[in-house]
């Protein structure tokens, strides 16, 4: 009985299934990074699992637990390993929690993945903001900048980000064209990126376009017969150019 009277006090533990990413968020604890990383895939199940027996209204049925579930759990693996990969390459700090706006992004990615039906494109779109936000050589204006594209990323769908992917396309073959200039109205405009798209609907565009807009990743237009669209840029912003090269260098590293 003594023996167990004077026994250490146990380490607080991290298991995924006892707490959640919010309240790990308040910690502030750079060894949580390591044992999430380092959890196992059953403590990543057994976590999920506890989430979506939480009584929350959006898991209300037996079938969508089910899928949520399974794709948490592989989008919780997934990243994981991407963020060992990175630290183990030197692309981040093996301590990212040091630098506040690196650390937020790693916080709310995880509660991303925790509470939202898993949207691929803005999950690659943020772990490309989360990347920039932490690389080891940005400096702090540049991991700030990168917060605020990780918001503008969790604002984005699969629809509004293709689009971005095409007016981005667009800038590239002109920047590395013959550079004719001139313009076009934008009904044209629309009528040219649904047939880049693929899906040929301008009414799609129109609606997607209005987020982009919103957040700045492209130039607003005026009345849609108006000559206003420059195909110099094809409506990119300076930010659309720099939220589009996160994302550029995040692929690059999916392919090395």
């Amino acid at each position: 009985m003594a023996d167990v009277e004077n026994a250490a006090p146990e380490e607080p533990s991290f298991v995924l299934v006892a707490r959640d990413y919010a309240d790990i968020a308040h910690l502030e604890n750079p060894s949580v990074i390591e044992r999430i990383l380092s959890s196992s895939r059953s403590e990543k199940v057994a976590y999920v699992s506890a989430l979506l027996t939480s009584g929350l209204s959006k898991f209300a049925l037996a079938g969508p637990k089910v899928a949520l579930a399974a794709t948490a759990v592989e989008a919780l693996t997934d990243f994981g390993k991407e963020v060992s990969e990175w630290i183990k390459e030197g692309k981040i700090p093996e301590d990212f929690s040091g630098r506040p706006s690196g650390y937020q992004t790693w916080v709310e990615l995880l509660q991303e993945i925790d509470s939202n039906p898993i949207d691929a494109d803005r999950l690659k779109a943020m772990k490309a903001m989360f990347l920039a936000a932490n690389d080891v050589n940005a400096t702090d204006h540049a991991s700030v900048l990168a917060y605020q594209l990780f918001q503008i990323a969790k604002g984005l769908n699969s629809s509004q980000l293709l689009l971005l992917r095409g007016v981005r396309g667009w800038y590239l073959d002109y920047i590395r064209g013959p550079r004719t200039g001139g313009s076009m109205a934008t009904s044209q405009w629309r009528e040219a990126m649904a047939h880049r798209l693929g899906h040929k609907l301008s009414a799609l565009i129109i609606r997607d376009e209005h987020k982009l807009v919103e957040y700045g990743l492209i130039a607003p237009s005026g009345d849609a017969h108006e000559i206003n669209v420059p195909l110099m840029d094809a409506r990119m912003t300076d930010l659309g150019i720099k939220f589009c090269e996160n994302v550029e260098t995040y692929q690059e590293t999916l392919r090395t």
